[in-house]
């Protein structure tokens, strides 16, 4: 599970976003996720399953603290609670897992659980998925400048920190605590 989390949520593990998702072997992560939990909580990174599948897992890697921090902000905690979401970080989770169930139906707002800007999530739903300014990461529909720049970091720390992990450096060395 730990090249999976280094492979597809090094900017998490470095405190540059809340959260990253990836799709993992179910047996690895039910193998895996309570150790997973144990160790790094106290560091600030927990992850979760969203949404079982037959031999999948979509798993959600975040650091509380911070999503916390983005949920209430503002202009998002009011788009929030027009889907029926509170402003606690527990329950908002367990509410994304609910909405991730319904089969045929995609809970676009998941893009506020992984830092992508309100703008970006906001004109993605409003456009279904269409006339983005630019793809990246995710599509972009506000500030192309800013999504290009966060695009390159995330990249650049996946980069550093998939060749640090395969060089040997332990996973708890890569986690920056917060």
């Amino acid at each position: 599970m730990e090249s999976s989390v280094i492979s597809y949520c090094a900017p998490t593990l470095a405190g540059l976003k809340a959260g990253s998702i990836f799709n993992g072997d179910i047996e690895d992560i039910r193998s895996n996720m309570v150790s997973f939990n144990d160790r790094y909580n106290k560091m600030g990174i927990y992850a979760t399953v969203l949404l079982k599948r037959k031999s999948t897992a979509l798993v959600y890697v975040y650091r509380r603290s911070r999503l916390e921090r983005e949920l209430c902000e503002p202009e998002c905690a009011a788009f929030m609670k027009e889907l029926g979401y509170t402003t606690d970080c527990n329950m908002c989770i367990e509410h994304l897992k609910r909405r991730i169930s319904v089969p045929g139906e995609f809970p676009h707002e998941i893009g506020l659980f992984l830092s992508y800007p309100i703008e970006d999530v906001i004109g993605f739903i409003k456009n279904k998925g269409r006339n983005a300014l630019m793809c990246g990461q995710w599509k972009v529909y506000g500030s192309m400048e800013k999504a290009q720049e966060r695009f390159r970091i995330y990249r650049k720390c996946t980069c550093v920190y998939s060749r640090l992990f395969n060089e040997g450096r332990e996973f708890e060395k890569l986690v920056v605590k917060g």
